[in-house]
């Protein structure tokens, strides 16, 4: 293979190469958790766990703990071939720089916290639709609502468990973005460096956090790969998110879907229809574990395209926000040209919907629009990256 630097041309040959894998490797993710579960009740694994722990503890809470133990156990060795192939796709496409035993440890911290996770939200619609029986999947909704918002706000701590996230060490990229947040309007406060150029040479920003909590992130591989105008009109960006209340609109709207997904279930828990019970005792009955895994995670997937086609038009907003917070729109292109060769983010228009972005040549192409009819000029410019062509 030829190591020389390539134009933006190779990049958006590899990206939709390497976004189409990576679809494939998230079906069949879904695949295999799918079959785990299938093969979790139709074997009666499930009865002999509830039969298990209630032997063991009376506390009905511990038991569904104890019950989740097993099934989490099985989906993760399911889906492991799958991240192992993603594993396998990142270094193919050079987009991981990591050694197998970093992201097998890596991979290990992930599902520790996906235990955890998926445990919560296990306890929170079991606990809510057994002690207000009417209307415990409206509680259940709100407090994963809530557990989600909370996953949000936690974010630099839990990158933090994976990547060196520390103070940003640019004093002037510090200043700037500063007086780019109080020309917003907003108050920001610790901007933290993510590191994570020794894994990746992928690039991203984001602000997380409201109010006196608000953080703005930056992976150390944009600072360094992108000018300091660049990543003022990506901050920009993710600022707009905030100035137009994106986020709490992207709350409620959750909240709405999980409400909605709770009650599905309920449904199905009070007519019977719960897969692999026959004799359904209702919300206490630690048989419903793999039968309610099963329906979450297919009404997730379907509620995640609802809240991807809000989550795109917010998009264009953002984008929309950040060239007339800054006043031009160069920045904001070359910077999503110089991201797309580093993150290979390349899809087309027929594929936006399984995606929370629209296409990245799209939001490009509204950016020049906005230019020329601002009378900005648009300096032509080819994005050299160091790739080496991969077959496919």
């Amino acid at each position: 293979m030829d190591n020389a630097g390539t134009s933006s041309t190779v990049p958006q040959d590899l990206g939709r190469a390497y976004a189409k894998k990576l679809r494939w490797v998230g079906e069949l993710r879904f695949l295999a958790v799918f079959l785990a579960i299938l093969g979790y009740g139709l074997f009666g694994i499930h009865k002999w766990s509830a039969s298990l722990v209630q032997a063991a503890t009376n506390n009905f809470y511990l038991q569904i703990l104890l019950c989740w133990i097993p099934l989490w156990i099985l989906c993760v060795v399911a889906y492991l071939p799958a991240s192992l192939y993603h594993f396998y796709l990142d270094r193919k496409f050079q987009m991981a720089k990591s050694g197998l035993r970093l992201w097998l440890r890596d991979f290990l911290k992930a599902n520790a916290l996906g235990f955890a996770f998926g445990a919560a939200i296990i306890e929170i619609a079991f606990a809510s639709t057994t002690s207000f029986p009417p209307y415990g999947w409206i509680l259940a909704g709100i407090l994963c609502s809530f557990l989600f918002m909370t996953v949000n706000r936690s974010l630099p701590w839990l990158l933090s468990l994976f990547y060196p996230v520390l103070p940003l060490s640019n004093n002037l990229l510090q200043e700037k973005l500063t007086r780019l947040a109080a020309k917003a309007g907003l108050h920001v406060g610790t901007m933290y460096e993510w590191r994570i150029s020794e894994r990746t040479r992928g690039a991203n920003a984001l602000v997380t956090g409201v109010g006196s909590a608000r953080r703005i992130l930056l992976t150390d591989t944009l600072i360094s790969g992108l000018s300091e105008d660049e990543v003022e009109a990506i901050v920009a960006h993710e600022l707009g998110h905030c100035a137009l209340h994106h986020i709490r609109a992207r709350l409620l709207l959750q909240s709405f879907i999980f409400v909605a997904i709770f009650y599905a279930i309920n449904f199905a828990v009070r007519h019977d229809l719960v897969c692999f019970i026959d004799d359904n005792r209702g919300w206490r009955d630690l048989r419903l574990l793999p039968g309610f895994f099963l329906y979450w995670n297919c009404a997730y997937i379907y509620g995640n395209m609802i809240l991807s086609t809000l989550s795109r038009r917010q998009e264009r907003e953002a984008d929309l926000y950040s060239w007339t917070l800054i006043g031009r729109a160069e920045p904001f292109i070359s910077a999503m040209r110089k991201l797309t060769a580093l993150n290979l983010a390349v899809f087309d228009k027929k594929s936006e919907w399984k995606y929370m972005h629209p296409p990245t040549a799209d939001r490009i192409a509204a950016a020049e629009q906005y230019a020329k009819a601002h009378g900005e000029s648009i300096t032509a410019s080819e994005v050299t990256v160091a790739v080496d062509p991969v077959s496919n």
